[in-house]
């Protein structure tokens, strides 16, 4: 009673939330396009959760990387074993292609989780493990999906060769710490920037260490690429690699670092190929693993840039 008025409160009536769910989500590089698409699946997937009233979002798995068999996701494995553990009543996926890797491991997991107790949901398809008639709708829908995806990794890569080849491919493109891009977009060289590649060069070939050689720059105040005074290991090593600095250009076309695409004398160069060739081979020669029938191991020495000494000097 309040001023003579009744008042009568209604309390919304509280909904127990009886269901765990784990949201699976997975993308196969770090590219913003990826990385957006993460973005959407686990938004979209989160919308889905929350409008169940008994379904709250328990944990969420997100893997980054290679759906090749074979390859690690780590975060399936968890999702796996927190259903087998009780943790998670529902799974929810964006589509079958972003859930197993082939057809094979899509129904082997299903078929575990279910037998965990565990309901598996595919959004895209609207396949629901738990009124699922038959595991063979499953199959075909997988089965479709890796066909399909073959297909599209197939034509991707077609054009990517057909790019390399006729060399109007954009990765050939990408300068480098000594190279830019003219008005034209080729590449050209930075002589200043280009110097310093070459002195690199000669000095690695003359016996110096990546450290040696990273004091010798950071002590005549040669900058970096990004304009820092400290230059990293890696930057380093990397300049001694690259290819492109001989005018020839090679571009990986199918994640294999032993299939690359070709693109000689593509611009004009910094260094010759020979001495490119040189200082590879200095750096197996220096490196401390080996190649054996075994498979690679440590050499039982290190290479040192230091010269022995001989007897009696």
């Amino acid at each position: 009673m309040k001023d003579g008025v009744k008042v009568t409160i209604y309390e919304p009536e509280r909904v127990k939330k009886d269901f765990s769910v784990g949201i699976y989500a997975r993308v196969s590089t770090k590219s913003k396009e990826q990385m957006d698409s993460l973005a959407n699946q686990l938004s979209g997937l989160t919308r889905l959760a929350a409008a169940h009233y008994t379904w709250f979002v328990a944990d969420i798995f997100v893997d980054v990387g290679s759906a090749k068999t074979g390859s690690s996701r780590t975060e399936f494995e968890r999702m796996i074993q927190e259903c087998e553990r009780k943790k998670i009543d529902i799974v929810l996926t964006k589509s079958v292609s972003r859930f197993g890797r082939d057809t094979v491991e899509t129904i082997e997991t299903v078929r575990r989780l279910k037998n965990a107790g565990t309901r598996v949901i595919f959004e895209r398809e609207k396949i629901d493990s738990e009124t699922l008639k038959s595991e063979l709708e499953l199959s075909a829908r997988s089965a479709f999906d890796q066909a399909e995806n073959e297909w599209r990794s197939e034509n991707i890569l077609l054009g990517l060769k057909y790019r390399a080849e006729n060399g109007t491919s954009g990765l050939f493109d990408r300068p480098c710490y000594g190279l830019y891009k003219d008005r034209h977009g080729m590449l050209a060289i930075d002589e200043e920037k280009a110097n310093v590649v070459r002195q690199i060069y000669k000095w690695y070939l003359e016996g110096e260490s990546v450290i040696k050689i990273k004091r010798r720059l950071e002590a005549s105040g040669v900058k970096t690429s990004t304009g820092k005074d400290n230059w990293s290991k890696r930057t380093i090593e990397k300049i001694l690699v690259n290819m492109k600095y001989t005018g020839d250009v090679a571009i990986a076309y199918s994640g294999d670092p032993s299939k690359k695409m070709m693109y000689g004398n593509h611009h004009t160069g910094i260094i010759s190929k020979e001495m490119y060739e040189a200082v590879q081979m200095e750096m197996a020669a220096r490196s401390n693993v080996e190649k054996t029938e075994e498979g690679t191991r440590r050499k039982k020495t290190k290479y040192s840039s230091k010269k022995k000494k001989k007897a009696g000097e």
